[in-house]
């Protein structure tokens, strides 16, 4: 054999060798960032129930009835403190929501559906969204999220109105 050709069968293996080699790195690389999806998306989980765990424990009754009446009807929160309150509360509450809705696909939650059904059935907490600072606490990707959302509901049911939300529990009669 001619010496060109033993050269081109030596470069020709070598190559199929090196491509052999870097399709098995590229299937590693991806069974690792599954890997690495799938322990962000238990991240993003665990802290969503985390954070809302701990909002929640922390409430005295009092704080307790200062959000049940602030959610249904803003006006009847008198005092600063009261608002102060209840601004930081809603905040809270708006920013896990949204974590759900940016991380939808990873967490397996429905995009927005948890925001349209908090704030649908809040007037209290859209009428703090509208007319305090809580737009200005916000990123702006969440504010027009939001801003979209309380838009659709206040069109629908008015500025004071619940809008209803039907359970997607599958299995009613």
């Amino acid at each position: 054999m001619d010496l060109v050709v033993i050269a081109q069968i030596i470069t020709g293996t070598a190559t199929l060798i090196v491509a052999i080699v870097l399709l098995f790195q590229l299937r590693q690389q991806n069974l690792q960032l599954r890997l690495q999806h799938k322990d962000f998306a238990q991240q993003i989980k665990n802290q969503i129930g985390e954070r809302r765990t701990s909002a929640t424990l922390s409430l005295t009754s009092s704080m307790r009835e200062t959000l049940v009446k602030g959610r249904y009807d803003y006006s009847a929160l008198k005092k600063t403190e009261e608002r102060t309150f209840f601004h930081q509360w809603v905040i809270s509450t708006l920013e896990i929501m949204i974590m759900k809705n940016l991380y939808s696909e990873e967490t397996g939650h429905q995009e927005s559906q948890h925001l349209k059904e908090y704030l649908g059935s809040s007037p209290g907490v859209r009428h703090a969204y509208r007319n305090s600072t809580i737009r200005q606490q916000l990123d702006l990707d969440s504010v027009n999220i939001i801003d979209e959302i309380v838009r659709e509901i206040d069109e629908e049911v008015g500025l004071d109105g619940i809008l209803e939300t039907e359970s997607s529990y599958p299995y009613k009669k």
